[in-house]
């Protein structure tokens, strides 16, 4: 048995008037991997998981299961996966109907058919929907079942394209949570779709940005999220500090320049030139004034508050420092009667959380 569920080499998919819409050099997806797909909307996020479903065709290799998908049936391929999609797409009927339905067109036995059926409802709290037709159900019941009716035919490869984009946030991470977990129970590769950072922080045990169809970023969510490959994939991950920079020779080292004129020794050895600096908020110190002793390995600068945003467990400080606006995320613990709108305050950061792009 193959490591990998898929397997993608030189894999490209054209689409309407001979339209490149996809250009992936290499992917690969061990068994059992959790992994995300984030990037804008129409990038091609969609139309890879269409073309790894068998829906489209395509250029280049793909390996499913360890098999080339041109030497296997595609519709044996395409049964060992299962794919949800951002519309529920439910049959008329009742919601049993559609669950059965899948099995029914595997050749299941009628009498194995009820309690897969009831089992995939179970897992998703939603047997008691059973008799009810599926088109009258509402927007968090249609998509429940639409996941259990993806998952009764126990699939080794689960597709979500964007299943939860039209939830509200709570029923949103309710449903995540309850996938991920089902997934890690019964050894599942998933790969989800989102235009959504905060579903591949909750989801995902690994992330892959698209942009313009192409492969840019490919690596763990906190990769992506403190250490970006470029300012597209900053702002994807929700950067909290994107700031203008240069870099310039210091004696026999170099340092960095921000727009507002801070300078600090640059903690890395950059071959490429550089244009922003980006600095993830809770890296930011914040003090009123009272500001401690430090050892001077921090970079420390002043700055005025221009607006204190509560939250649960973090408040979101904004500050202006000279041309900079920056944001820091302060533990609620660590605001003091100091850290208010208009007062005057100190930051302070570590070099070595700052990554240049």
């Amino acid at each position: 048995m193959s490591d990998f569920v898929l397997e993608l080499r030189d894999f490209t998919v054209y689409r309407g008037a001979g339209k490149k819409v996809l250009d992936i050099d290499e992917l690969t997806v061990r068994r059992q991997e959790l992994v995300a797909v984030v990037g804008p909307n129409g990038t091609g996020k969609s139309t890879l998981l269409q073309a790894v479903n068998l829906l489209l065709p395509h250029q280049g290799q793909m390996r499913l299961f360890g098999q080339d998908n041109t030497a296997t049936t595609g519709t044996l391929l395409r049964r060992r996966s299962a794919m949800v999609f951002q519309q529920t797409l439910l049959l008329q009927g009742t919601v049993f109907h559609n669950l059965a339905l899948p099995l029914r067109f595997r050749g299941i036995a009628a009498d194995d058919i009820q309690p897969r059926v009831l089992r995939a409802l179970q897992d998703f709290r939603c047997d008691h929907l059973a008799g009810r037709p599926a088109r009258s159900l509402s927007g968090g019941e249609a998509q429940r079942v639409s996941i259990a009716r993806a998952l009764v035919t126990d699939p080794e490869l689960l597709l979500l394209d964007e299943p939860f984009a039209a939830l509200d946030a709570t029923l949103r991470g309710e449903l995540i949570e309850e996938i991920r977990q089902l997934a890690v129970a019964r050894g599942l590769t998933v790969l989800l779709v989102s235009h959504d950072f905060a579903d591949v922080l909750h989801f995902a045990d690994r992330a892959v940005a698209i942009f313009g169809g192409s492969i840019v970023q490919d690596a763990k969510p906190e990769v992506l999220l403190r250490r970006p490959a470029n300012e597209q994939v900053a702002r994807l991950a929700g950067m909290d500090n994107i700031l203008p920079c240069g870099i310039e020779p210091d004696g026999p080292g170099r340092q960095v320049k921000l727009a507002n004129g801070l300078r600090f020794p640059c903690p890395t050895d950059l071959q490429q030139p550089v244009t922003a600096c980006c600095l993830p908020g809770d890296a930011l110190l914040v003090w009123g004034q009272d500001r401690p002793e430090h050892d001077g390995s921090r970079v420390v600068f002043e700055g005025r508050v221009q607006r204190v945003q509560p939250g649960v467990g973090t408040s979101r400080v904004v500050v202006t420092a000279g041309d900079l606006t920056l944001i820091a995320r302060v533990p609620r613990k660590a605001i003091t009667d100091g850290i208010v709108d208009q007062a005057r305050v100190t930051l302070a950061f570590d070099p070595a959380e700052a990554h240049f792009i």
